[in-house]
């Protein structure tokens, strides 16, 4: 897009918009799982974890396969396909009986968030081209990603303290991002093929291989950072520190320093460049060892403040690397790539500290979060050593 177009207002909102629904979408109803958990006394707690998990799996192929699409379809069409099949399967999941049948709905969900969770960052690329500019952006949009966080877990938490049933309804927020994205959003053609200096079809260059290992610490962090939504609600069952209501209180006050630490992202990388990587990680590793180590709700909810604003310096961050590996043209296939592998990161977070944890054992929801401590600082430290090996400036085409 040429940065001299003028577009409404409203543009950004639109964009942000999506943001709010992407991040949280497969855990909102997380303060629900124990819930949904005993509403089918013949599944096993790995079992309950598929109605979060699940609909990140299908989100990787589905997002690879959106980014592609790109190149003969218009985003914005794309995008509002995405939208309608995560409102009517997102709110779907709330009236059925059967929970084989609530993994079906849950696996078409994630169809429809996998087509809108690359665009939703390939969009910023789209109408940002400057550097200062985009950062500033992403840095919005991890803080937007927070706030459906701090929104919908709050009241998924207090639906889910009616049924568990309710908590779904959350999701029919994206009718308001279908209607400004209807209104407000230019329409976002293919690209053309480029042409060499003979007039002929440009050759085509292959994705760097680069963008493969920053989706894999992609993926890792996203598995750290959402280990707290996808076992602090059994967590706290377990130990007897809180219910599905106080459950998604701390899930969602967690968002508020996410959201400070979007606002202030520019400012830090600024600063600390690509070690605000590391510097993320060690933040988001002490709120884990709190948690570990809490006894109490007040203790509990500290720790999960901490992961917060280490979450929210972290997960934007990933995407930024992106200009210095892939050129204009494959931005679109390269966030498509980042995005879908780490957003199967929640689908590996359970299995990933089951390597390292026996549920039979004593005290094996504080290990978990004492493996996610450890394995987040590693990450940190392979994301510098990662960068060193990168351009300083982004790429051309």
């Amino acid at each position: 897009m040429e940065e001299t177009k003028k577009y409404s207002k409203m543009l950004i909102p639109s964009i942000l918009s999506v943001s709010v629904l992407t991040i949280m979408a497969p855990t909102a109803v997380s303060p629900a799982l124990a819930a949904i958990r005993d509403a089918f006394p013949h599944i096993s707690e790995t079992q309950a974890k598929l109605v979060l998990t699940l609909p990140t799996l299908i989100m990787m192929p589905i997002g690879l396969f959106s980014a592609r699409l790109t190149a003969k379809i218009d985003k914005k069409k794309l995008l509002l396909t995405g939208m309608i099949l995560f409102l009517v399967f997102g709110v779907a999941g709330g009236f059925v009986n059967d929970f084989r049948l609530l993994l079906l709905m849950r696996l078409f969900f994630g169809i429809g968030l996998g087509i809108m969770t690359p665009l939703s960052t390939s969009l910023i690329f789209d109408f940002a081209p400057d550097t200062n500019k985009r950062s500033k952006l992403l840095g919005l949009q991890g803080s937007f990603n927070q706030l459906g966080g701090l929104l919908f877990m709050s009241l998924s938490g207090v639906l889910a303290s009616i049924s568990w049933r309710y908590s779904f309804l959350c999701y029919a927020f994206v009718v308001i991002s279908i209607v400004l994205t209807a209104l407000f959003m230019p329409s976002i053609p293919p690209l053309a093929s480029p042409k060499n200096a003979a007039g002929g079809a440009g050759k085509k260059t292959g994705m760097n291989k680069k963008i493969f290992v920053l989706a894999f610490f992609a993926m890792m962090i996203f598995a750290c950072y959402f280990v707290i939504n996808t076992d602090l609600a059994l967590f706290m069952d377990v130990e007897g520190i809180g219910n599905a209501k106080e459950c998604g209180y701390a899930l969602s006050l967690m968002r508020i320093p996410a959201i400070i630490a979007g606002v202030l992202l520019a400012w830090i990388m600024r600063n600390l460049k690509d070690w605000t990587m590391p510097f993320a990680t060690v933040i988001m590793a002490a709120g884990y060892v709190i948690i570990a180590c809490s006894h109490s709700y007040g203790v509990l909810m500290a720790g999960c403040l901490v992961v917060g604003l280490g979450g929210g310096f972290a997960l934007p961050p990933i995407s930024l690397f992106l200009p210095r590996i892939v050129t204009p043209r494959q931005r679109t296939l390269g966030v498509a790539i980042i995005m879908s592998v780490a957003q199967v990161g929640q689908f590996v977070s359970p299995l990933y500290t089951d390597l390292f944890v026996d549920n039979s054992m004593d005290g094996s929801g504080r290990m978990r979060f004492i493996v996610c401590a450890v394995t987040s600082v590693i990450i940190g430290f392979l994301v510098v050593a990662f960068a060193h090996t990168l351009p300083k400036k982004p790429l051309e085409n």
